[in-house]
């Protein structure tokens, strides 16, 4: 087989930018992981007395259910990669800090059937997080949320402190001490 030396040097360049752009990608979500600010400003547009979601059990909660305590609420859904890939750090976060003054709510905002987010609960061994379900999918638009994942973090006043849209380690040593410095406020 014959390859002309300019299909050779094409090829070659085109291999050296992919690897450029994956270098370039990979340092860029090590300087976000370092980043002090993980969480973005509130936004005053959002309506979080609105979001309502049920449980397992078909009882409906409002995050205002949870007032007086700090929440790190996440919406996600099982069909999102991203989403799927962050779920264990949070099931951690909720074993590591989740008491009576901090609670993680996981909530899939998705049209399917509760039990099809319990199936993906047991396969992924996830543990400590309890099954939260939106299936009106609203959720996200009273967080003005831009994407799955988006998480809240709220205060045990149930103000919106700050937001993150995107993937995140849950169970970082920045967040537990963002959330330890916020449940011992007020």
């Amino acid at each position: 087989m014959n390859i002309s030396k300019k299909a050779l040097l094409i090829g070659l360049i085109t291999i050296s930018f992919i690897v450029t752009i994956f270098f370039y990608y990979s340092s860029n979500i090590k300087l976000e992981k370092n980043h002090e600010k993980i969480f973005t400003e509130s936004n005053d547009q959002a309506n979080l007395r609105e979001i309502s979601f049920f449980s397992l059990d078909q009882q409906e909660f409002f995050l205002s259910d949870f007032n007086g305590k700090v929440l790190l609420v996440n919406l996600w859904a099982t069909w999102c990669a991203p989403c799927r890939i962050e779920m264990p750090s949070l099931d951690r976060l909720e074993d590591i800090l989740g008491d009576e003054k901090f609670q993680v709510i996981a909530i899939a905002v998705e049209k399917t059937d509760i039990s099809k987010i319990a199936d993906f609960y047991q396969e992924e061994g996830i543990k400590n997080l309890k099954i939260f379900h939106d299936k009106s999918t609203k959720s996200g638009l009273y967080a003005k949320a831009t994407g799955l994942p988006f998480t809240l973090l709220i205060d045990r006043e149930g103000k919106e402190v700050g937001r993150k849209d995107g993937p995140w380690e849950w169970d970082s040593k920045e967040v537990l001490e963002i959330i330890n410095k916020l449940k011992v406020i007020n």
